[in-house]
């Protein structure tokens, strides 16, 4: 299978052949959409997010009440055998992830009145990055599903907000105003809700901003997340958040620079505040996926694992990964550089290559065994190992240095499909003559029947020897159209957006899941849940989150063979 890269992560999966170490990886721009500068409020916001109830045993170890236990077994992914990474938050997001969707924005831009885009000048924010004081003719805007095609609600939306100040939105009617709180008439469109703060008084500032869509004033502090997304995921097993933790190229180090849920958004380059994933797998009855950060000190992994065990519902597994693709040398994979060094200076070898993955491995057990500590055992911990599909000799290194297997539960790869070396030169342009139908029967499925098969059981083997099982950290449908001349990209991409909508992608989602399951790999996590078909990737399995959903046959297609294969045990 061909190179691939997605929007925000660059990957690879080179079947049947080993990449070569020195390779660059083609890479995309970046999707944090991030405008501002990722700082947080640590002041008094919204009521706490719920913990599950507790019963402690005499070791302090969290036990599931049996409540809680007969709540997982009869929710609708309690046998399911795949789980989905969720898309990156972003102000241009189709998905509908959180009721209030200031949550979303894409940071502040300074305005001002005559000037173009974006050039107000410097703003003054407060320490938790609200907006301080505004200069004479400056105001500061947020996008909130900017771009995004007019997939939002519609409505009455509500503003709530601490402080003393001047709220407009852009293209919206006003339909009443008070102190503290507002309502907006919006018509979805385009340029999505353009939050503009042209007055703020500088002792007592805006700040505490909540944007709530119609219908969920009396409910959004107690369940932030919309019913249509928790509904659309409820079958999913299991829960990735690497791409809510902007886990390539995370800046995050100390516990104290996380994003916390009091921050004006939840879309920086630091991430989702933890609590949010927490309280978002326990509404689905999810075992969540986490991605460790991979400059984290022992002191953050430390405090996530606490905060993990006191929140998480009991009844669900912890999924644990130090990062993500610490073997991809490509654009946002700083951490694979940052492993590199840190091989080198700990002197693990002189081999720059196998530094990167004997340090992966090296600290994956060192942030399990932080985990096991925390947690009192590895009962409920999912420790996960990771390596390139491709490369069998990294996974092999991985799981062996220092005996690291031993430590771990999981061997993950990526499991893609997509159309070989055909969305490149030269073979694109005999690609461009093809029909959908004749692009599954002539390439998409012989290469899932043929080198896709071969891969995994590859990987299953290797697995297999070192006594764990074999997972899919991501995989679905890979089609991208990056890679080709400028003048090829758009109608390459239309095909691939009419190919994705084919409705015969349905029963060809399930010819290769079951394929994943008939060789013996354990759960799958589809990449991803919702993204719009873009040159990066026709990466969702839903296009935008109110989709009718005869018009999603991927989607279709992995919930057929939930319900068909259930799965008790992974």
């Amino acid at each position: 299978m061909a190179h691939f890269s997605k929007k925000g992560i660059g990957a690879v999966v080179l079947i049947g052949v080993l990449l070569l170490v020195g390779a660059k990886l083609a890479t995309s721009n970046g999707t944090g959409g991030w405008l501002g500068s990722g700082r947080q409020e640590t002041g008094d916001r919204n009521s706490p997010i719920p913990s599950p109830t507790l019963s402690t045993a005499a070791t302090g170890k969290a036990t599931p009440t049996p409540s809680l236990v007969a709540a997982r077994s009869q929710s609708p992914n309690a046998q399911s055998p795949v789980g989905v990474n969720l898309s990156g938050l972003s102000y241009w997001t189709t998905a509908w992830p959180f009721v209030d969707v200031f949550k979303i924005n894409g940071g502040w831009i300074s305005q001002r009145e005559g000037a173009s885009w974006g050039k107000g000048g410097k703003l003054n924010l407060t320490p938790e990055g609200w907006v301080q004081s505004l200069e004479p003719g400056q105001y500061a805007e947020a996008l909130i599903f900017y771009d995004n095609g007019g997939h939002f609600p519609g409505g009455n939306y509500t503003i709530l907000y601490d402080g003393e100040g001047r709220i407009e939105i852009a293209g919206d009617q006003v339909v009443s105003r008070s102190p503290g709180r507002m309502v907006v008439n919006v018509k979805p469109d385009a340029d999505g809700i353009r939050f503009q703060l042209h007055e703020t008084n500088p002792t007592n500032p805006v700040r505490n901003i909540r944007v709530i869509m119609p219908g969920f004033e009396n409910t959004y502090q107690t369940q932030p997340f919309h019913p249509l997304f928790l509904e659309r995921l409820s079958k999913f097993r299991v829960i990735r958040f690497m791409d809510w933790m902007e886990t390539n190229g995370s800046p995050v180090v100390h516990w104290s620079d996380r994003t916390t849920p009091n921050a004006p958004t939840q879309t920086g380059n630091k991430g989702v505040a933890l609590e949010y994933m927490i309280q978002l797998a326990n509404a689905l009855k999810a075992d969540p996926w986490f991605c460790i950060p991979h400059q984290a000190t022992d002191d953050y992994v430390r405090q996530f694992a606490t905060m993990v065990r006191d929140r998480l519902d009991p009844s669900l597994k912890v999924r644990i990964e130090y990062s993500n693709e610490v073997w991809n040398y490509a654009g946002p994979f700083t951490q694979t550089e940052y492993a590199q060094k840190k091989g080198l200076e700990l002197g693990l070898t002189s081999n720059q290559w196998d530094a990167t993955i004997f340090y992966y491995s090296q600290r994956s057990v060192e942030i399990f065994k932080i985990f096991e500590q925390v947690f009192g055992g590895n009962d409920r911990l999912v420790r996960i190992l990771a390596s390139q599909t491709a490369n069998l000799d990294w996974g092999e290194k991985v799981l062996s240095w220092k005996n690291a297997y031993k430590h771990a539960d999981e061997y993950a790869i990526a499991a893609y499909f997509g159309v070989e070396d055909y969305n490149k030169p030269p073979k694109v342009d005999q690609l461009l003559t093809m029909k959908p139908d004749q692009i599954i029967d002539q390439i998409m499925l012989p290469e899932i029947r043929t080198t896709i098969k071969a891969a995994i059981v590859a990987n299953h083997q290797l697995a297999q020897k070192y006594g764990v099982r074999l997972t899919a950290y991501e995989g679905g449908n890979s089609l991208t159209a990056d890679k080709v001349p400028g003048d090829k990209e758009p109608p390459l991409t239309a095909l691939f957006t009419q190919l994705s909508r084919h409705p015969r992608m349905r029963d060809v989602y399930k010819e290769f899941l079951q394929q994943w399951k008939q060789i013996g790999g354990g759960l799958f996590n589809q990449y991803n849940d919702i993204n719009r078909p873009e040159k990066w990737g026709q990466w969702g399995l839903l296009e935008y989150q109110n989709q009718p959903l005869d018009m999603a046959p991927e989607y279709q297609g992995v919930m057929d063979f939930i319900d068909a294969n259930p799965t008790p045990d992974l």
